[in-house]
């Protein structure tokens, strides 16, 4: 496959969280910050990472990343795309809905530009997949495979459209007290149509990064632990038909879908024990990091564009020999940019000069840059 190269050249910031006002030019495909905790340094991050999926990976709120008192906030990134200028500005607003806009025109819909700047984001927030409910693990894959497959993110949006409809009548029928099976129907026929296509696609999808997790994780981990990490879903023991006609009762009882496509979940494990109950802090933070790096390598085989990889405090419950071996890794697998963050003024610049890696260190004090090299 012919790569597209993509860079991100300048980034502003007006009233984004804890900045008032921020220019930044970038030099090269590696770029470190450096700062205490809450300097702002990971917020910078996040402003990357809303250009791309014009969302946050800290928040789901939009009104969190507004700047205190003020009514809205904008990020703009200035991108070389294929040798070509391309200007994204994210527009957020505590009255109305966010905007985004590519080279001056407005998207009509947000999900038309989830997948043009690619990108993976490894931070400590990702223990939310080990520690919160299947939702999170969910929102995982749905945002591994939207940004390779537009498709398949259509899918998805129609499934949850279907479904909310569906849960909707079955309240009605339960404040009523009657059941008329001919007004699901045409719901039901979408969510077995959206329902199958978004089955089939993570299950290949799982397929795929199992064959690649492995290696990743005793790359950073070593050869000791076997990682695991296995798909539920109740459409592997029957189809969607079967399913809702099983559960008519069950539905009517609870007055919601009690099942399909959207109570998948992924099992993570270690040595065949679950990870959640059997493993370390360091053991976790090295999965998840598998995981991620897992995901930017298939995305990298897949997407005509190098995805961006963000590494938000990477010695967070990990040492400096593991970090090491994670920071050897990307250097020799990542093809796109690389953002990464430390409290640590020179712990990671210290390690990218021992490993020949060329960047620009930025050293950000109450959200502004006190140094840059």
């Amino acid at each position: 496959m012919e790569r597209i190269a993509i860079h991100l050249e300048q980034i502003q910031l007006f009233n984004f969280k804890n900045y008032e006002a921020l220019k930044l030019q970038f030099r090269g495909n590696v770029v470190c910050f450096t700062g205490d905790n809450g300097s702002g340094k990971t917020n910078v991050l996040d402003a990357i990472y809303y250009l791309s999926t014009t969302k946050s990976f800290i928040s789901s709120i939009d009104i969190h990343a507004i700047h205190r008192h003020m009514d809205q906030a904008s990020i703009t990134g200035e991108y070389q795309r294929d040798g070509r200028p391309e200007q994204i500005v994210l527009a957020l607003r505590k009255a109305s809905k966010k905007t985004i806009k590519r080279n001056f025109k407005e998207y009509d819909k947000l999900a038309d530009h989830i997948g043009f700047i690619p990108i993976v984001v490894i931070s400590p927030y990702d223990i939310v997949l080990i520690w919160e409910g299947s939702e999170e693990r969910r929102k995982f894959l749905d945002v591994c495979i939207s940004q390779q497959d537009p498709r398949y993110l259509q899918h998805l949006l129609s499934y949850n459209h279907a479904l909310t409809q569906r849960n909707n009548l079955l309240k009605l029928f339960g404040q009523r007290g009657g059941y008329q099976s001919e007004l699901l129907e045409p719901w039901d026929f979408q969510l077995m149509e959206h329902g199958q296509a978004i089955y089939e696609k993570r299950k290949q999808f799982i397929d795929e990064f199992n064959a690649v997790f492995e290696s990743v994780y005793r790359a950073i981990a070593g050869p000791h632990e076997l990682p695991g990490l296995e798909y539920e879903s109740e459409l592997l023991e029957s189809d969607f038909s079967t399913l809702l006609r099983s559960n008519k009762e069950k539905d009517q009882t609870l007055e919601r879908t009690s099942g399909g496509i959207h109570r998948d979940d992924l099992m993570f494990s270690i040595n065949a024990l679950p990870i959640k109950k059997m493993a370390s802090q360091g053991q976790q933070k090295s999965f998840l990091i598998a995981v991620k790096l897992t995901q930017y390598k298939l995305m990298n085989k897949v997407n005509a564009v190098a995805p961006i990889l963000l590494l938000d405090d990477l010695f967070d419950k990990i040492d400096e020999s593991r970090a090491r071996c994670i920071l050897n890794w990307v250097q020799h697998n990542v093809q796109g940019q690389v953002f990464m963050t430390d409290t640590h003024p020179e712990r990671i610049p210290q390690i990218l000069n021992s490993l020949d890696w060329s960047h620009q260190h930025v050293h950000i004090r109450n959200g502004a840059i006190a140094d840059e090299v």
